[in-house]
C-alpha cells in the first residue's frame, strides 16, 4: 500500500475495512448493531470517499497519478479483508479467557508467528549463503524505531480488543488519520486539502452517531447493565455481575476459565 498511496491515503483506505469488521463481529461474536449505527459506518465510509476525492479546480495528484491499478486493487482488497479476520479472531481469543493474562495470551497468539518468520529467515540465510547477523547489516536507526513502533503498537492493539472491541480501536484510528496527514505535511510537504478536513468531520460525526445511539436497551426491556469490558461478548460482564438473562450466559464460565491453571 505505501508504494502506491501516499500515508494518509493508506491510511484512509484501511479504514473501508470497518464493514468487514462489523459484518464479521455480527456472524462470529453475535454483536448487534441498531440501524443508526449502520449509518454511522456507512457515514465512515462516506468521509472517507470524500478524502479521495480531488479538490475542486486543482489538477491530479502527482504522487498518484500513474498507479498500476491491478495491483492497487488486489493490496487495497488484502487490506480491507485479512486484518479484519485476523483483528476478529484476535479479540475472539483473547476475550475468550478473560481472566487470563493478556501479556500471556499475546505470547500464545504471537509465537507461533516469530517462530515462522526466524525459520523464513533462516532459510533466506542458508539461500543467499549469509549468517543471521549479516541479514541485519545496514539497518538505519529509523528502521530500529520503526520495529519498536510496531512493537508497541501490537502491544496496545492487544488492549483494545481485550478490554474495549475492534471497531473502538478502528475508530480511534481515525484520530490518527490526521497526525498522519500533518506528519505527511511537515516531512513529505503532502497538502492538506479541503477534502481531508471534510471527509475527517464526518468521520467525527460517525464516532458520535455509533457510540451516542448504540447498545442501547429496545422499548419494553429493562435496562441493559453496564458492560464491564465492552459491547462484544457482553454475557461475559453480564455473568461477572451474576447475570444470566443473555444468550451464552450458561457457557460463560467456562470462556472466564484461564488459559492455564494458577
Amino acid at each position: 500500500m505505501q508504494l502506491f498511496f501516499r500515508p494518509t491515503t493508506t491510511k484512509m483506505l484501511g479504514n473501508l475495512k470497518i464493514f468487514t469488521i462489523a459484518l464479521l463481529m455480527k456472524l462470529i461474536m453475535r454483536r448487534q448493531f441498531n440501524v443508526i449505527q449502520w449509518e454511522a459506518l456507512f457515514l465512515l465510509v462516506a468521509g472517507i470517499t470524500i478524502n479521495q476525492l480531488q479538490s475542486c479546480g486543482s489538477g491530479p495528484n502527482p504522487d498518484e497519478a500513474n498507479i498500476p491499478l491491478i495491483p492497487a486493487v488486489l493490496c487495497t482488497l488484502g487490506t480491507v479483508t485479512v486484518p479484519a479476520a485476523a483483528s476478529v479472531y484476535n479479540e475472539f481469543a483473547l476475550k475468550k479467557h478473560m481472566d487470563t493474562s493478556v501479556h500471556l495470551q499475546n505470547f500464545f497468539l504471537y509465537f507461533y508467528g516469530a517462530v515462522f518468520n526466524l525459520l523464513f529467515l533462516a532459510v533466506t540465510a542458508l539461500r543467499e549463503k549469509q549468517n543471521l547477523s549479516q541479514m541485519f547489516q545496514g539497518l538505519s536507526l529509523i528502521t530500529y524505531l520503526l520495529i519498536a513502533n510496531n512493537a508497541a503498537q501490537g502491544v496496545l492493539s492487544s488492549f483494545f480488543y481485550k478490554f474495549a472491541d475492534t471497531i473502538l480501536k478502528k475508530y480511534s484510528s481515525t484520530i490518527a488519520t490526521i497526525w498522519t496527514a500533518l506528519l505527511s505535511f511537515v516531512l513529505f510537504g503532502h497538502a492538506l486539502t479541503v477534502n481531508f478536513f471534510l471527509g475527517v468531520s464526518i468521520v467525527f460525526v460517525s464516532m458520535h452517531q455509533f457510540f451516542t445511539f448504540g447498545d442501547k436497551s429496545k422499548p419494553g426491556e429493562p435496562p441493559r447493565p453496564k458492560i464491564v469490558y465492552s459491547p462484544s461478548l457482553e454475557h461475559i460482564a453480564l455473568a461477572a455481575a451474576g447475570g444470566t438473562n443473555l444468550p451464552g450466559a450458561d457457557t460463560t464460565a467456562e470462556m472466564r476459565r484461564p488459559l492455564l491453571p494458577r
